[in-house]
């Protein structure tokens, strides 16, 4: 008889398993700033720093010979509504990290950007992603992957705001946001033939990594210690008996799968959907700008994504521009 399989690789069975994590050799603001990696961190700033902060930080893709698959690397959150300052810091970027897809929020600029760029062959990943306008502007413009936030950004650090059921994938509000993308891409992909992008699911607890998984997801991002917890879990029958669909990844066919529902729209909302015949980047982004703009769950969800990584930037700027000034 062979070992018993643990939960994460019956999880890897069904989708592909990127890591949201960082080691020593992997630099990001809340990992450089350690005490223990102090002396990398003055090696870096002393080696990069004449080429001023921000070119500071693309000293990580010295990690790229440790990294399987695609790596992704964010552009800055300031530059989210200005296309000009996106094509900038993405051709910087690319310069650094060939064949690296690059993260932006999606936004009206920002996927007005990325239209260029991907046409290019630079290619980008749609991240912060919480409507479907979004997820069609980021199809339009032919992005590689998106990443919707399932979670929200806030229960990280406060878990009041974390979903907690039996079956997030019933339950949970963005669950029927997932599906409509879901449904409008695979549509897409038969009407077109064009591919649509990949999404890659972000995920604050293991009920949300199974549920976006059952919920069909073709990757799932999955933090450090979860990773941890589901390498530890046995693959038992208390598991099954728990997360069922890892007997048979099927999807469900009850609602509020393939209903007519959006569960974080409100009550103002009139029941019409993003269209797939809207041209979304147009004139910069504007039918995004509005869409975004005009959707409550959109504007909480962007300004705590939004802030949260700005926080780690304005951390990570303040400790080189210190150094460096030594």
């Amino acid at each position: 008889m062979g070992a018993q399989r643990s939960l994460l690789q019956v999880l890897e069975d069904i989708c592909n398993v990127d890591v949201d994590a960082v080691d020593p050799k992997v630099i990001c603001c809340d990992t450089m700033l350690k005490p223990e990696y102090r002396d990398m961190f003055l090696d870096k700033v002393e080696k990069h720093g004449s080429e001023g902060w921000e070119e500071t930080v693309k000293f990580c893709s010295s990690n790229l010979e440790n990294i399987s698959g695609r790596v992704l690397v964010q552009v800055s959150p300031r530059h989210v509504y200005d296309s000009e300052a996106v094509l900038s810091q993405f051709y910087a970027y690319d310069g650094a990290f060939k064949e690296a897809a690059i993260k932006i929020s999606v936004t009206g600029p920002s996927m007005a950007a990325a239209k260029k760029l991907n046409s290019e062959g630079i290619r980008i990943l749609g991240t912060s992603v919480f409507s479907l306008a979004q997820a069609i502007a980021a199809s339009q413009v032919d992005c590689l992957f998106i990443s919707p936030y399932f979670n929200e950004v806030a229960a990280y650090s406060d878990d009041s705001l974390m979903h907690h059921s039996e079956d997030p994938a019933l339950t949970h509000p963005m669950a029927s946001r997932l599906i409509h993308i879901f449904e409008n891409y695979a549509r897409l992909y038969h009407q077109t033939g064009g591919m649509q992008p990949v999404v890659i699911a972000s995920n604050a607890n293991i009920g949300e990594v199974i549920a976006t998984a059952e919920l069909g997801c073709q990757h799932i991002t999955i933090l450090a210690h979860h990773l941890k917890e589901l390498a530890e879990t046995p693959f038992d029958d208390a598991v099954l008996a728990k997360y069922p669909i890892l007997k048979d990844p099927g999807p469900k066919k009850q609602e509020p799968y393939y209903d007519s529902t959006d569960h974080l729209a409100g009550p103002k909302w009139d029941g019409t959907f993003a269209s797939t015949e809207q041209d979304w980047p147009a004139d910069n982004g504007a039918a995004v700008t509005k869409a975004m703009e005009s959707d409550p769950a959109v504007v909480r969800k962007m300004k705590d994504v939004l802030g949260a990584f700005l926080g780690a930037e304005v951390r990570a700027k303040k400790a080189i521009e210190e150094q460096l000034a030594k």
